[in-house]
C-alpha cells in the first residue's frame, strides 16, 4: 500500500534539550529558521507526514551553531 506524503515537519532543539516541532507539515524540501539567536547551538530533525496524518520517525539530527 502506497502512502502519499502530505509534507514534512521540522523539529528543533536548543543544545541537548527535547525536540519540539516548529512547522506544520509543509511540502517544501527546504527550510530557513529565522527564530534563532546568534552563537547558540541548535539541533534539527525532520519527519514525513502522510495524508492520513501518520508521522514517520524523526531523521537523524543535524547540529548547527547560528552565525
Amino acid at each position: 500500500m502506497e502512502h502519499l506524503i502530505e509534507g514534512y515537519r521540522v523539529y528543533r532543539a536548543f543544545e541537548n534539550n527535547t525536540f519540539e516541532h516548529i512547522t506544520e507539515p509543509q511540502d517544501s524540501t527546504s527550510f530557513s529558521d529565522r527564530n534563532i539567536e546568534s552563537g547558540k547551538r541548535y539541533r534539527y530533525a525532520v519527519s514525513a507526514v502522510d495524508l492520513s496524518g501518520n508521522e514517520s520517525k524523526l531523521s537523524e539530527p543535524v547540529a548547527v551553531t547560528a552565525p
